[in-house]
């Protein structure tokens, strides 16, 4: 194989983060579409904007949801990290990658959410090396989190893969860290990404 490494984005990629969103809110569309709204997703990415700040209180509003936003948060992000839901495949290509290749996680998020999650999915004895852009204070689109990976784990960026599902996060990084970048469209046995992992 050309790669020494590969770095998987996690929600969307190997998590069903939507089903495990849907549950935490408790199937309520109006409060699934608060957490995905880009001050939520903010807190959650860079911890940017805080709960009590104008912003986050203002996106509360607009989805005319009365509760306390730090209240809120709280609990939806503890219910969260329950919940961990694998993508169909996902088990089968990391035990394949395993021991033939370094392979590590980078996702926009907070460790002490995707950690639990991780291992509820069954998922966690793949991962030694995990970057979380809130821990870190770097998210993707950024660059500099996953050169921080690659640092970590001693390998170029020439020696590396970085599969993720995203447009506007995952596939910028990686095109501007100058890492090869597999679009994941739900499919792990998806030609072009099979070729990749010769």
């Amino acid at each position: 194989m050309k790669y020494k490494a590969i770095l998987f984005d996690l929600d969307g990629t190997l998590l069903d983060y939507e089903k495990e969103q849907y549950t935490a809110v408790n199937h309520d569309k109006k409060l699934f579409d608060l957490v995905n709204s880009p001050e939520v997703q903010g807190y959650e990415t860079i911890g940017i904007p805080s709960p009590d700040s104008q912003e986050m209180k203002a996106a509360f509003r607009r989805a005319e949801v009365q509760q306390n936003p730090e209240t809120f948060l709280k609990n939806y992000f503890e219910k969260l990290s329950l919940k961990g839901i694998p993508l169909p495949g996902a088990m089968g290509i990391l035990k394949k990658l395993q021991g033939k290749v370094k392979l590590a996680i980078v996702s926009n998020s907070p460790g002490e959410v995707q950690d639990p999650r991780l291992e509820t999915a069954g998922l966690s004895e793949f991962f030694k090396h995990r970057f979380y852009s809130r821990d870190i204070g770097i998210a993707k689109p950024d660059p500099a989190i996953l050169l921080i990976a690659l640092k970590q784990l001693n390998v170029s960026t020439e020696e590396t893969l970085f599969i993720g599902d995203s447009i506007t996060s995952d596939q910028p990084a990686a095109k501007a860290a100058k890492i090869d970048f597999f679009l994941f469209k739900g499919d792990f046995s998806d030609p072009v990404l099979q070729r990749m992992l010769r």
